[in-house]
């Protein structure tokens, strides 16, 4: 069931990635040259979605099924030393939380501000989730790195 867990996990982040470039692209589009449109706001929903069940997944194999969790959480003063330990046990999830916030806060914002700011909004708010997004998720040259496309 791990090894399931962590192929869906390894394939759902192309889709938060491909949905988050998508999203930012798409408020860039509406900030230089046209007017904000609900293809943009859908964009920027796709992404929080996608994200969502990302972060779900995430959950169920870090509290559910991960090992390495679970000997993390039972020796917290060693994960702490142990960088790749500490990545999965803290950075990771902590990070993610945080990239996830910022693009459920960016989706909120969208529909509040008036329509000259929606653009703007959406550019700062969802680049900076995706730039954390990928700042913090375990590409091949990283310590307790992960491949890039994991194979069943």
């Amino acid at each position: 069931m791990y090894s399931a867990g962590l192929w869906l996990h390894s394939w759902l982040r192309w889709g938060v990635i491909l949905l988050g470039v998508l999203a930012v692209v798409r408020a860039l589009g509406a900030l230089r040259a046209r007017r904000w449109t609900p293809a943009d706001d859908r964009a920027g929903g796709l992404f929080t979605i996608a994200f969502d069940v990302q972060f779900l997944v995430g959950l169920i194999l870090s509290f559910a099924l991960s090992p390495l969790t679970k000997q993390a959480m039972q020796h917290m003063d060693v994960a702490m030393r142990t960088g790749s330990i500490r990545y999965w046990a803290v950075e990771h999830p902590f990070g993610m939380v945080a990239a996830l916030v910022l693009a459920h806060v960016g989706r909120v914002m969208v529909r509040r501000v008036p329509e000259a700011k929606k653009a703007r909004t959406a550019v700062i708010f969802f680049a900076l989730a995706l730039l954390l997004v990928l700042a913090l998720t375990p590409w091949p040259n990283m310590p307790g790195h992960r491949p890039l496309f994991r194979l069943p």
